[in-house]
């Protein structure tokens, strides 16, 4: 009789543990979907929406014009391109070092008053669902012009610091005078956010760390924070916007440090597409 008591007890801790167990993954997973609702599905669907409008509402006037999208594309390219020279021009006139980046010819330049210093081959081109949505007029007429940087965030320092510390005696200052050592060399990962709703990252290309992996997962805890906050407001702010068009780019990490570091702070950036 005991024993058969014990088994029903047994029986009931069992269907309440499995219960709860059910009940905890139920919310996990109702959590896990009204946060793909709010940050991800839904601003994308609200963004293509909005854009699906635009360009309809952009083919409407051209109705009646005589279909050559061929020709169309040619005319857009060209303009694009001349918009993209005479902004370089304009940015040649300033006293800053300046970044381009020519996704036309996988380039990224830095360069001061028109003279080229440095360039990088990309390796790799990516943008986000928003901006591959995004029609050619539309993107030309709002990411064409140089832009600049709002905030950025780095897993490397903008300005290397070397620590030397003080010599105690004259043999220490004489063993101080050789080369001061570099600083760790970490892996470079980039971002810069604009106020026209753009976020360009720069990625090194290489797999593999070159340094220490607690810069790395600062830098990403920092740009999860950085999403996370622009969600935030956007969910209290109505009139704010929801979405962030984004460009990753991926180059050599060496060439990637030089340029960070190469630019002032907050550079002006522009964009060949």
């Amino acid at each position: 009789m005991k024993n058969i008591f014990i088994n029903i007890k047994n029986t009931i801790k069992e269907r309440i543990r499995i219960k709860w167990v059910v009940i905890f993954c139920s919310v996990q997973i109702v959590v896990i979907l009204i946060s793909l609702s709010l940050f991800g599905i839904l601003p994308v669907n609200r963004e293509h929406s909005r854009i699906s409008e635009e360009f309809n509402l952009k083919s409407a006037a051209t109705a009646n014009r005589p279909d050559n999208s061929e020709l169309l594309m040619k005319v857009r390219e060209r303009d694009h391109y001349d918009s993209y020279l005479r902004s370089a021009l304009a940015l040649s006139r300033t006293d800053s070092i300046t970044l381009l980046i020519d996704l036309s010819d996988s380039l990224a330049i830095l360069s001061l008053k028109g003279v080229f210093l440095f360039q990088s081959k990309l390796s790799e081109i990516k943008f986000n669902k928003g901006l591959q949505k995004l029609p050619v007029y539309l993107r030309d007429s709002l990411y064409s012009g140089p832009a600049q940087v709002k905030t950025e965030l780095a897993s490397i320092e903008k300005f290397p610091v070397v620590v030397k510390k003080a010599p105690k005696d004259t043999t220490e200052a004489n063993a101080a005078e050789s080369a001061p050592v570099l600083p760790v060399q970490n892996d470079v990962f980039i971002m810069f956010a604009f106020d026209n709703n753009l976020v360009i990252e720069f990625n090194q290309q290489e797999r593999e760390f070159a340094g220490s992996k607690r810069a790395s997962r600062k830098y990403k805890k920092e740009y999860n924070r950085f999403f996370r906050s622009h969600n935030a407001i956007a969910l209290k702010d109505k009139e704010a916007p929801t979405y962030l068009y984004r460009l990753q780019v991926s180059l050599p990490r060496e060439d990637a440090r030089s340029i960070y570091r190469a630019l002032p702070i907050k550079p002006y950036i522009l964009v060949r597409y």
